[in-house]
This record gives structure tokens, C-alpha cells and sequence, in this order.
């Protein structure tokens, strides 16, 4: 009786590991890279938000609305012409890093991104130029065009430069990496992997540039990658 309780008892525990591998393999879905961990969080073309689970694409929706669900990770602003980090280094108070009066006659800041220390992308008016700066110093001008948004990966080692359906993708140092058709982008927590939100669908790309890793049956009107919280 025993050695029959044994059995049963191994086999029951060989039947719970067999489903719990298949359960696994259900829940992650073929093609998906090892890598791909966290959250994507989009909003669709009637602004309600959703999120995937990363790699095995388990769907939240949520009972907020937004258009925008992209989250920057810096106080780093356009004021009355300066750019300026709100609120550093102390509550309250803010540090100006380039004052309007220090760019060539003409020439404002429309949009910035914070790249880490006192770096920051920058894109001049009138003429759509991307650029790169240290402070008040700028160190390169690397792309022009119609750009009305520029959003940075959690370090700064990424930026990306939005506008007109296209997305350009440039390092740190202001040194061009890849572009693409897309209307928004956000990097994973650890920046290895990009998603780029299209018309029809959401790409998971490398970061540095390559081809698609993974394609999603998403139409998301923005995304942001986060790292996945318990519920």
C-alpha cells in the first residue's frame, strides 16, 4: 500500500509539473526573446489605456483615460525662453542650464530631454535641429526636421526624436543610430530593447538598431516600458 501511495504521489507530482510547463509554454508566447521582461503600457485610438505583460502577454485594461501614458523621468523644462531643471538641486528651487539670451538672434528651444548630469537634447526653432548639449556648451547638432517631441530612455544612453511619423534614434553623444516609421517610442527598464508604436502594430526592436525581435497586433496611440509591479 505504501509503495502504491508512493507512485501515486510521484505521478501526481509528474502530472503538476507537466501542466505547469505547458501553462508556461501558453504563457510565453513563441518568439518572444528571454531578454523581454516588464510591462508595456498603451493607450489605443480612443485613449483607454491597457497594459502587456512581459514575455507572457497577459492583458490588464484599466479604468483611466489618457492619451499620453509615455512617463519622463526628469524635471528638465522650456520656460520664458531658458531651459531650466525644475526643482534642483533643492525642493523648490530650479537650476538654469542654457539662457535664451546665450542662443544665436532667432534662435529658441522648443522641446528638451534630459540625458543625465547637466546633458540635455534640445530641438532649435526655426529650423527643426536636433542637438546635443552640455549646460550652455553644445557639443553636436545631429538631425533637422519636423520634431515635435524628444523622449529619452531611463539613463539617457537613448533619445529619440519624434515627429511627422518618423522617429529618429540617437545616442548620448548625439551620434545617429537608427530611424523608423513610428508615432512613439519608450526603451525597456535596463534600455536593450525599443517599442515602437506604429499605425498597426507595436515592435520590440534592439535599442542600438536591428530588426524587430517581436511584432505585436497593437494599435497603440503611445506606449511607455515599465518595470512590471504585483497586483
Amino acid at each position: 500500500m505504501r509503495a502504491l501511495a508512493s507512485l501515486l504521489a510521484a505521478a501526481s507530482v509528474a502530472a503538476v509539473a507537466a501542466a505547469a510547463a505547458v501553462d508556461a509554454l501558453r504563457r510565453a508566447p513563441p518568439g518572444v526573446p528571454r531578454g523581454v521582461r516588464g510591462e508595456l503600457v498603451y493607450s489605443d485610438a480612443a485613449c483607454h489605456r491597457h497594459s502587456l505583460r512581459l514575455p507572457d502577454l497577459a492583458r490588464h485594461d484599466y479604468l483611466t483615460v489618457g492619451c499620453g501614458v509615455f512617463m519622463r523621468r526628469d524635471n528638465l523644462g522650456v520656460r520664458d525662453g531658458d531651459v531650466a531643471w525644475f526643482a534642483y538641486p533643492e525642493p523648490g528651487g530650479t537650476t538654469t542650464l542654457l539662457r535664451r539670451r546665450e542662443l544665436p538672434g532667432g534662435v529658441t528651444v522648443q522641446t528638451v530631454a534630459w540625458l543625465g548630469g547637466k546633458r540635455f537634447a534640445a530641438v532649435l526653432e526655426p529650423r527643426g535641429r536636433v542637438t546635443v548639449w552640455q549646460g550652455s556648451r553644445q557639443l553636436r547638432e545631429t538631425a533637422s526636421g519636423v520634431f515635435m517631441e524628444l523622449r529619452a530612455s531611463p539613463s539617457g544612453r537613448y533619445f529619440g526624436a519624434l515627429g511627422g511619423g518618423r522617429i529618429h534614434v540617437i545616442a548620448r553623444s548625439g551620434r545617429g543610430l537608427w530611424e523608423t516609421r513610428g508615432r512613439a517610442i519608450a526603451w525597456s527598464p535596463d534600455e536593450s530593447y525599443a517599442a515602437v508604436a506604429r499605425a498597426s502594430e507595436l515592435v520590440i526592436v534592439p535599442a542600438a538598431g536591428g530588426d524587430p525581435v517581436f511584432r505585436l497586433d497593437v494599435r497603440a496611440h503611445d506606449v511607455d516600458w515599465r518595470t512590471l509591479e504585483r497586483r
